[in-house]
């Protein structure tokens, strides 16, 4: 059975749904889908980053022991390095007075002429010396250390002797300071300084040895102090 509206147009009741009403019910919880994704995997991943942040304090607290000793060791380390450094320069700036002495008393002159007052052993820097030859002291010597002289002698010429006897020796030079007279006692008094020039490094050459003939003994080493 078909039912006709015989009503006018404005007056017909209109059952249909509306679309827009439809549209607000699918938002509903697309917009709720949208609220809550994003707050569970933000929640989710500051729940991650708050366990790695409690496993790297642990880790923190772990190593802190480690650290500790590792500054400890460093330091110690540091300390060592310092002592070796002090250790190598007086091993490099190591000098034998004794040697010295006995060369300088091998070379003094004969006679009772000249007499030291005082004697002052000292190490010779490269710049000082340097400074030394430019001023014409030391010229073609590699003077290593100084023995500063102090003492008085029976003349004049007394000194120069004394002072010739260290010039004349390629293992000295010497730089003189002062010379003064005495007009009570008729002596003078006199300054200089003797400088002590390095051993020069020697090759030892093998001796040739002809086939069938014994090898030659080692000469022996000149004793200390001798003079040549």
């Amino acid at each position: 059975m078909v039912e006709i509206n015989l009503l006018p147009q404005q007056y017909r009741k209109n059952n249909e749904p509306n679309g827009w009403r439809l549209a607000t019910y699918a938002l509903i919880p697309i917009t709720i889908a949208a609220i809550l994704i994003p707050e569970v995997v933000t929640a989710t991943r500051v729940g991650d980053l708050q366990k790695q942040r409690d496993a790297l304090q642990g880790e923190v607290v772990a190593l802190t022991a480690a650290k500790q000793e590792f500054d400890a060791l460093t330091a110690t380390e540091t300390q060592l390095k310092q002592v070796t450094d002090i250790a190598t320069q007086l091993r490099d700036r190591k000098t034998y007075w004794s040697n010295d002495l006995a060369t300088f008393t091998a070379q003094l002159p004969a006679g009772g002429n000249v007499a030291l007052t005082s004697m002052n052993v000292r190490p010779v820097e490269a710049t000082a010396l340097a400074t030394l030859q430019q001023s014409g002291v030391y010229t073609g010597k590699n003077v290593q250390r100084e023995i500063e002289l102090a003492g008085t002698a029976r003349s004049q010429q007394a000194v120069v002797n004394f002072l010739n006897a260290f010039e004349a020796n390629p293992k000295f030079g010497v730089n003189f300071r002062s010379l003064q007279n005495d007009q009570a006692t008729g002596s003078y008094t006199f300054a200089a300084t003797v400088g002590v020039v390095a051993a020069e490094p020697t090759a030892s050459v093998p001796p040739v040895v002809a086939a069938g003939a014994p090898a030659a003994a080692p000469a022996a080493a000149p004793a200390t102090g001798a003079t040549q």
